[in-house]
């Protein structure tokens, strides 16, 4: 289960997978859309956290549906500031399941509910996990036989150093993030043990005898 699945609360850091979660996105339109930059924590891609409060007002700047730049006479709003009064804010409209639903087609999530199939007019969370399940496995057939990553090279080339059959902490492994961790997990080349106090979390990476190959053949 993954950590936005199973906390009670949306805490004021998350990581690359949660911050997709909680926009509502998936990894790969989040990365590809999303302006905020992560704050750095640790060296490590593992160590950068998205803060929740800059995530919102990165949303809230795409709402096109609540007058942030109109002054009142009455309640004066900096023109082009997403900051105004509760009683200025309209309420979203949502659909069956709770989901926003938002008339400007090229909107950021308009785009993740069409790549889905997802109408928030009428499905629920239940249509959103099984449309995002059918998603991942699309897009984890199409991995094998791509072309490897910058980022993966990177992670080869550092396992490769240590060599296949043996565990690394996932400190010490460079360019490995959640992203380049699941692609190479596809396609054969790294195995994942659990960390001993938290089961639920990667712990150690092991180079197989597949990735340990695919590192010589690409030059690494």
């Amino acid at each position: 289960m993954k950590d936005a699945d199973r906390l009670p609360y949306w805490p004021a850091t998350l990581n690359k997978g949660m911050a997709a979660a909680y926009c509502g996105l998936s990894y790969e339109l989040f990365r590809k859309l999303c302006p905020v930059k992560p704050i750095a924590f640790t060296d490590s891609a593992k160590g950068e956290r998205y803060l929740r409060l800059r995530l919102d007002e990165w949303l809230l700047s795409l709402d096109q549906n609540t007058p942030f730049c109109t002054t009142y006479a009455t309640n004066e709003v900096e023109p082009g500031s997403w900051k105004t009064a509760s009683n200025q804010i309209a309420e979203p409209r949502n659909g069956a399941g709770g989901y926003p639903i938002i008339d400007d087609p090229k909107h950021p999530v308009n785009v993740f509910y069409e790549s889905l199939g997802f109408d928030p007019e009428t499905m629920n969370e239940d249509d959103m996990r099984r449309l995002r399940a059918k998603a991942h496995e699309e897009w984890t057939a199409g991995i094998p036989g791509t072309k490897l990553g910058k980022r993966e090279i990177k992670a080869l080339k550092y396992l490769a150093s240590i060599g296949p059959a043996i565990k690394i902490h996932w400190r010490d492994v460079k360019d490995c993030g959640p992203d380049t961790e699941e692609r190479l997990k596809i396609r054969g080349f790294i195995e994942t043990f659990p960390q001993e106090d938290y089961p639920d979390r990667i712990g150690y990476y092991m180079l197989t005898d597949e990735g340990f190959a695919a590192s010589q053949e690409s030059g690494t």
